[in-house]
């Protein structure tokens, strides 16, 4: 069985660690460091469109902060899950119960509104330490994509502490170059769609996870915010890429519904 994850990260733009902050911030566009949101907005409208064309099931892991500053239209009825409140590192030092305290505060935010708990989390930067997956499955959550694993003929989600862990592929390409089943490179126009097919043509038998970021779609770390005319190459690209996936016939899902498939709880 073949199940195809597609996932977003829904951040503020082009989101960067600020020193002595553990809120992010956003790349300086030569007006500081202050988190910025319209990419992240415009970006997620042409997502969903792409994806309710295509009739492809995705998940949303949505920053709180981002969330109330886009709001949540494009959202509400999908499978939208928790990506931190402000970005912050959960490996990084927190108060006594301070890491549950903002986890929560999390799915409170995007439960309000969007009108329903998450259930699904992803946490920013993909760094989890070994004390977030039972504070995540102690407020509800039962689904995570935080973790990266070397690409194989089969990756299966996995019980993690109570929550059901389903990891990010990483591979080598035909050249031996690192590729990760994010599409920041084919976004930043040095991966084509094809090297993702291709990696996903690997699998034989479980969830092969792909992701991207909101705000990507609209931005660039390389050259800034993108024309008219990049953005319609940049949206052809993830039509592409998740096409190409879909022919090789595999299954488009939901973490919740991947694990139902495979059973995993």
């Amino acid at each position: 069985m073949r199940s195809f994850c597609f996932t977003v990260d829904v951040d503020r733009d082009a989101n960067i660690p600020v020193p002595g902050m553990s809120q992010a911030g956003s790349y300086n566009r030569g007006l500081g460091t202050a988190p910025r949101f319209r990419s992240s907005g415009e970006g997620i409208g042409a997502l969903t469109e792409i994806l309710d064309e295509m009739g492809v099931k995705a998940t949303y892991f949505a920053e709180a902060r981002t969330l109330s500053n886009i709001g949540a239209h494009h959202l509400v009825g999908r499978e939208v899950g928790i990506h931190g409140f402000d970005h912050e590192d959960f490996t990084g030092t927190f108060p006594p119960g301070g890491k549950k305290e903002v986890l929560n505060r999390a799915c409170e935010a995007v439960e309000d509104l969007t009108g329903k708990r998450p259930r699904c989390s992803r946490m920013p930067y993909m760094k989890i330490s070994e004390d977030v997956p039972p504070i995540l499955a102690e407020i509800g959550i039962r689904y995570d994509s935080s973790t990266y694993r070397d690409m194989e003929k089969e990756i299966l989600p996995y019980g993690l502490a109570g929550v059901v862990e389903f990891p990010v592929p990483v591979a080598n390409d035909a050249s031996g170059k690192k590729i990760v089943g994010y599409l920041w490179p084919m976004h930043e126009g040095k991966r084509p769609p094809g090297d993702y097919i291709e990696m996903a043509s690997r699998m034989e038998n479980g969830t092969f996870i792909l992701a991207t970021h909101s705000w990507h779609m609209s931005e660039r770390i390389d050259g800034g915010y993108v024309s008219k005319q990049d953005a319609k190459a940049n949206e052809n690209n993830v039509r592409e890429a998740i096409a190409g996936i879909l022919d090789l016939g595999y299954e488009a899902e939901t973490l919740p519904d991947a694990a139902e498939r495979f059973g995993v709880r």
